[in-house]
């Protein structure tokens, strides 16, 4: 199918969040990819990370471009072919499911701040209600990178009943204080806009949310590739001084981050999403506990990216440990590369045989190829 499919859910019985509040129904919009066994076993869920969506491949050769295409479609490393692909757009997000620009059902308006706080594991909750009612009985594998490996994580923790194995991508068990700092630095350039006004702004607040998308991509990326593509070139019409204008090439890169950013997401589904990234942790605060995890014999695929400047390496290898303590069946692997935390994106050469590998090992169904 070529364009998001949506279904309504929680109409009769509201959702009730972790902090207590309700809300429903909820409309989630979702992707599909390939076709559910008779058994309904053959699913692989996929996660997006913070700003993606459920668009995660093109689904024909003149479809828009995916955040995955990649790793997914016919010969590649998650098939159609064999697996039931879904990709839903996460709770609390703009482009297709319910969040804070959704027009609350009870006032007629747009939810904005009024809309209540989550967590990710209330997304998840969504995402199981939607499972149940496609009819899956079993997920060959949970697979996400950053927000999407959280996901994943707690799907483990939350429904290991019907969780085959967790693939997860460059992010940890908790935030660490430095990525909470950013993502507070990002949610401070928003709220102190001049056009934010509560959170009921007309159009977008340009000025903050694009400067927290240009935040977001320092640490997205890192040091080395910003000096190899850019060094310290200007720009064709830069002039000494002029402060008002880009002078160097990195400068006009960000700002095209930033300004095409607005065009397609929503201020307060950012400040809500990274807030339910810094509330996620299944370390249990001193992480001198393992409830969370016990008893969980589920696969659990870790791979961190040496050069991560948002999610750090030693942080990922500290995870690992505790996941072995935990005696969580876990692999884990380092990647290389000069993408740091969007490795995962855009380097498939590099994480194609540990995420093929991992799936063959551990998927229950007989594969076509």
């Amino acid at each position: 199918m070529g364009t998001l499919r949506q279904m309504e859910l929680f109409k009769d019985t509201p959702l009730k969040l972790e902090n207590g509040e309700t809300i429903g129904p909820i409309v989630v919009g979702f992707e599909t990819y390939g076709e559910l066994a008779l058994a309904k076993d053959n699913c692989i869920l996929l996660e997006h990370a913070l700003t993606g969506t459920a668009h995660a491949a093109k689904h024909f050769e003149e479809d828009v471009a995916g955040w995955w295409d990649d790793f997914i479609g016919a010969g590649k490393t998650i098939d159609p072919a064999d697996y039931f692909i879904i990709c839903t757009n996460v709770f609390g997000g703009c482009s297709g499911t319910t969040g804070p620009s959704s027009v609350d059902a009870q006032t007629g308006a747009e939810y904005r701040l009024h809309f209540p706080g989550f967590t990710i594991k209330d997304i998840i909750k969504v995402q199981k209600a939607l499972l149940d009612a496609l009819g899956v009985v079993h997920v060959v594998s949970v697979i996400g990178g950053s927000m999407g490996g959280m996901q994943a994580t707690q799907w483990a923790i939350d429904y290991p009943e019907i969780t085959g194995s967790v693939i997860n991508l460059a992010s940890p068990l908790a935030a660490s204080p430095e990525a909470i700092g950013y993502n507070l630095i990002m949610r401070m350039a928003i709220l102190n806009d001049p056009d934010f006004n509560g959170g009921d702004y007309v159009g977008q607040p340009e000025g903050g949310l694009a400067t927290a998308r240009m935040v977001g991509m320092m640490t997205y990326r890192t040091s080395e590739l910003f000096s190899k593509r850019f060094e310290r070139f200007t720009v064709a019409d830069s002039s000494p001084g002029a402060f008002s204008k880009e002078h160097f090439q990195v400068e006009s890169y960000l700002q095209y981050q930033g300004d095409s950013f607005v065009e397609r997401f929503d201020a307060n589904s950012y400040l809500y999403l990274t807030k339910a990234i810094d509330l996620f942790d299944v370390t249990v605060n001193g992480r001198d506990e393992k409830p969370l995890f016990t008893g969980i014999q589920i696969p659990y695929l870790l791979v961190g990216v040496t050069s991560d400047q948002l999610f750090r390496i030693h942080d990922l290898r500290r995870d690992y440990e505790l996941l072995k303590e935990w005696d969580v069946p876990v692999t884990y692997y380092e990647v290389d590369s000069d993408y740091g935390h969007d490795a995962f994106l855009v380097e498939v050469e590099k994480f194609h045989p540990l995420i093929s590998t991992f799936l063959t090992q551990h998927s229950r169904i007989e594969l076509k190829k």
